[in-house]
């Protein structure tokens, strides 16, 4: 009887060691579980990226992260679908683009859904107006983030390009779009808000805050492939867990002194002041409490695609964006409980 007494407890105490060390190895291995995510931009939106790579965000979800800069949505687009990326920060013309070309992507999270532009103007053209008749640059032509919104943007303050025979040319990236406009081989551009500093030492004029006009938008988005999201749903509801946390990191001014190093760290800033501007636009216009994929925008910009790219103007709301995972969450009261 002794012997039979001695043997159950050491069964139910072999057990018990047995299922904590399941349960740790498991532990042990979701942490290393390796997360490749990738962005094709580098600004202020990807601050709550950053933050949740340099706080251990991901890492208390079961991930060992790394974020790579990858130049241009082609090449994220072939990343994710070739499996070197799990996820990525894009802008939705792309894979609007990218969708209505066959590949199997799927937004599951914006990051910001305003149009993230001052509309400027060279030296001389101190009005809309003066822009009737001059060249106007965006940093490429066909499906360039800064083309549509410089699109959308002349339509929504009245001017039409054909019309109003205004030339849109490429110009280069927003320090080389300054640049012609500081030389005028460009009368106007539309330039992120982080360069105003520079915009105001070269005399150059603000026509509009793009932001500020109520456009329906989307200027980023979180995209996997749609097999990630079909076989690893509990991996990415985590993963946006962390992308969350960062956004909470972000918006909480009690962390503004941390945010202002990353920001002037990340983007090269110069001074206090840049950085400061560059943290209250973030805070004010990117970064989103509940980032639910914008209805409106990208209806919108599926429009906009669709008229350089036929196949994208059959597209629904729902060929773009799966809102299921961020929509469990809110109602779960996870993100919520993040602003407590």
């Amino acid at each position: 009887m002794r012997n039979s007494r001695f043997w159950t407890r050491y069964a139910v105490r072999l057990l018990a060691v047995f299922l904590a060390g399941g349960f740790f190895g498991s532990e042990a291995e979701a942490q290393s579980t390796p997360l490749h995510v990738g962005h094709a931009s580098v600004n202020s939106r990807m601050s709550p990226l950053w933050v949740a790579a340099k706080e251990g965000f991901f890492k208390k979800q079961g991930f060992d992260v790394k974020v790579v800069n990858i130049r241009g949505g082609t090449q994220v687009t072939q990343a994710l679908l070739g499996g070197g990326l799990d996820l990525a920060y894009s802008d939705p013309p792309a894979t609007v683009a990218a969708i209505a070309a066959g590949a199997p992507l799927i937004e599951i999270m914006a990051t910001s859904t305003v149009m993230p532009y001052y509309l400027v103007g060279a030296p001389a053209v101190k009005s809309l107006a003066d822009l009737k008749g001059k060249r106007v640059g965006s940093s490429g032509l066909g499906l360039s983030a800064s083309r549509l919104a410089l699109l959308v943007g002349l339509k929504h303050l009245g001017l039409d390009p054909e019309r109003d025979k205004i030339t849109l040319v490429a110009a280069g990236t927003e320090p080389e779009r300054v640049a012609g406009l500081a030389s005028g081989a460009i009368g106007g551009t539309v330039i992120a808000p982080e360069f105003r500093t520079r915009i105001e030492q070269l005399g150059l004029n603000i026509l509009a805050d793009l932001r500020a006009m109520n456009i329906p938008w989307q200027v980023g988005n979180v995209v996997t492939s749609r097999r990630f999201l079909q076989s690893r749903q509990d991996a990415l509801e985590r993963v946006l867990k962390a992308l969350l946390e960062g956004n909470a990191y972000v918006l909480n001014r009690a962390n503004r002194p941390q945010m202002l190093e990353l920001l002037k760290s990340r983007l090269g800033l110069k001074s206090a002041e840049d950085a400061t501007g560059a943290y209250e636009d973030t805070v004010k216009y990117y970064v989103l409490k509940k980032p639910y994929s914008y209805r409106d925008g990208l209806q919108l910009i599926i429009a906009e695609v669709g008229r350089v790219v036929p196949a994208a103007a059959n597209l629904r709301f729902e060929d773009v964006a799966d809102t299921s995972i961020i929509e469990k969450l809110d109602k779960s009261g996870y993100i919520d409980s993040l602003y407590r």
